[in-house]
């Protein structure tokens, strides 16, 4: 199916909007500058005013219409026009057709005039996956992590409702997370998708995650530092030049919490081998806490931070890039807790040069 233009975009979500808030998004349209005149949309039709607004603000009406729907509180409706007009290609991220005006989706770019985006087509949409590693149960039951079947619950909802087939890991010593990696690394997948998300939820400490037998008599850990290698340009060259997105739900310091609490993240250095391309780039991490701090987890809802980026990428992945989108679970996460229980995301090691936007939906709108 070839995605709606912008027109027909606007006239069907105006088209649906009650008599009330087509008079309310009318006023407000309005007031917003000087473009549009009272006379040229008052007691006019959902058809007459989209193309008044088409007129008035070309590529910009979209996003016009849909802050406007927000304005007059018609939350759905605008995620409604935000989720077909991005999959459409009528506001940033956008798509632009080939050269030879193909129309249909697979054969889509986004445009560099528009806006820097990473690429992202039909089938790299199909070949998405990700890692989920997550560390319940220890050797040491005083620090089992209750709660944390919420979080793996959440995440793997979260990212196969953003296209990405789920590797599933649980309960991993230091070299069981290593092993999963340097065989994640080889995933047949990982040449055609547009991008991968990498997630570990365990306890840590700066620098480590811990496995499952780690004791302070035993320091079963795996180094952070280590998804970097395993992912760069020498580890797996399959995913040069796509985004890798990295969430590390762990501590990153301060007194190992026992009774509820998360964990951090590990350290190393690479080898250069490829003169070719950047050894480290294209990624960006989204660490549970600061360096020497703690990150936390109630036993029912699971941890904040994952808890906050369900909430923040469940409705506003469609609209914002990755940055922004870590940026409000920062935000959120920051405001969370008493005086004696803040945390505060940390965003490391971004090398990303251009916009990741997740397009959740992408195959749904084009069949």
């Amino acid at each position: 199916m070839a995605p709606k233009k912008p027109t027909k975009v606007l006239e069907d979500i105006l088209e649906n909007l009650s008599e009330r808030n087509f008079k309310k998004f009318c006023s407000g349209l309005v007031g917003r500058d000087k473009r549009v005149k009272k006379n040229q949309v008052e007691n006019k039709d959902f058809l007459e005013v989209a193309e008044v607004m088409i007129e008035k603000y070309a590529d910009e009406a979209l996003k016009v219409a849909e802050e406007l729907l927000r304005d007059i509180d018609c939350q759905q409706a605008a995620n409604d026009l935000g989720k077909t007009a991005t999959l459409s290609g009528s506001i940033c991220p956008s798509f632009c057709r080939d050269l030879q005006g193909n129309s249909n989706i697979s054969t889509f770019l986004f445009s560099p005039c528009v806006c820097q985006v990473y690429c992202v087509t039909e089938d790299n949409y199909r070949n998405r996956v990700a890692l989920l590693i997550t560390n319940i149960k220890f050797s040491d039951e005083k620090l089992d992590r209750h709660g944390a079947e919420k979080d793996e619950e959440n995440m793997e909802k979260l990212l196969q409702s953003l296209g990405y087939e789920v590797v599933k890991w649980q309960n991993l010593t230091g070299k069981g997370i290593d092993d999963a990696f340097k065989g994640f690394a080889k995933h047949p997948k990982l040449k055609q998708t547009d991008s991968v998300f990498v997630v570990i939820m365990s306890h840590g400490k700066l620098g480590k995650i811990f496995g499952a037998d780690w004791r302070e008599d035993n320091p079963d850990e795996f180094a952070v530092d280590k998804i970097y290698r395993c992912l760069n340009s020498n580890g797996c060259q399959a995913l040069i030049n796509k985004p890798k997105v990295v969430i590390l739900q762990a501590c990153r310091g301060g007194d190992l919490d026992l009774t509820g609490r998360p964990a951090p993240p590990p350290e190393d250095h690479v080898p250069e081998l490829d003169k070719s391309a950047h050894v480290e780039k294209d990624f960006i991490a989204l660490l549970a806490s600061t360096p020497d701090n703690k990150a936390y987890r109630e036993t029912q809802n699971g941890s904040i931070l994952i808890q906050n980026i369900v909430k923040v990428f469940t409705p506003e992945s469609y609209q914002k890039h990755i940055i922004d989108l870590f940026t409000k679970v920062q935000d959120l996460v920051s405001k969370c807790g008493d005086d004696q229980q803040k945390q505060m995301p940390a965003i490391d090691r971004m090398t990303l040069n251009k916009k990741f936007y997740l397009y959740p939906g992408l195959l749904d709108s084009s069949h």
